[in-house]
């Protein structure tokens, strides 16, 4: 559905960000790119939508393909009309309107009748009840997770092709976390969506994911499918804090002095 290939990415025509990235993303599976902060993972999802060039970025190398079609440098819009909807890190939705408003907003890429709308509204309280139950709330009073599930929310009401995901998990404690995944595995599972997950919880994107990615640096310099992933002494050392058979604090993985393979 998504080809990614050999993407550069440049800001204010001087800073290099992405450096030669390919990622392929297939019809109705879940794909998980994992990094560290600043490794370039949403500087990614912004190039498939287009939303640098709403900062001063564009793809200066390289194709970006969508259901066969070129859209590198095409307008946020333009790439929402074509079916790919991204659930933005941070939630980012309009905290004045009430839950049910902020979906309807969501919907504004299609023309609904009334019939069809009430239908994807119940469809969006089937997967997220706390959703229904509040929908008269306004958004910024919500807690986090509901926060989060209404963004997913506005999404689903956009009725996606390939659904975006840029770290769903932040600032969420980890049972809302594990919530929040399970609902996306469903999402997956019951109505087929494709969806490209980037997260830094990387134990939670390759037990959800079929196939991964792991990026650094901007570029990627590993991938395969997750069980396997999974298995990669340095996933799992300096991604998953496991050393051989024993588990480490996230402080010890992030000092460890051993150069991880792909820097070799």
């Amino acid at each position: 559905m998504l080809t990614v290939n050999n993407v550069e990415v440049m800001y204010w025509g001087s800073i290099l960000v992405l450096k030669g990235v390919s990622l392929h993303v297939p019809e109705g599976k879940i794909t998980a790119l994992i990094g560290a902060n600043g490794a370039g993972k949403t500087t990614t999802l912004k190039a498939i939508t287009g939303l640098i060039r709403l900062e001063r970025g564009e793809v200066t190398r390289g194709s970006i393909e969508f259901a066969g079609r070129r859209i590198e440098n095409k307008l946020p819009e333009e790439t929402a009309k074509a079916g790919i909807v991204m659930v933005r890190e941070g939630r980012r939705l309009f905290e004045e309107l009430t839950a049910e408003e902020n979906l309807l907003v969501g919907a504004a890429l299609h023309r609904y009748g009334g019939k069809d709308r009430r239908e994807r509204l119940g469809l969006v309280y089937q997967y997220f009840p706390p959703l229904a139950i509040r929908r008269k709330t306004r958004a910024g009073y919500l807690s986090g997770g509901e926060q989060q599930m209404l963004a997913i929310g506005c999404a689903m009401m956009a009725r996606p092709t390939l659904l975006l995901l840029d770290e769903p998990s932040l600032g969420l404690a980890p049972l809302v976390a594990h919530e929040i995944f399970e609902l996306i595995h469903r999402l997956h599972n019951e109505e087929g969506m494709t969806i490209l997950l980037v997260e830094q919880n990387a134990k939670m994107a390759l037990q959800v994911a079929s196939y991964g990615y792991v990026m650094e640096n901007g570029k990627l310099v590993l991938d395969g499918p997750t069980a396997k992933l999974r298995e990669d002494a340095d996933v799992r050392e300096f991604y998953l804090g496991i050393r051989g058979t024993d588990r480490r604090r996230f402080v010890e993985v992030k000092s460890y002095k051993r150069r991880k393979r792909w820097l070799a």
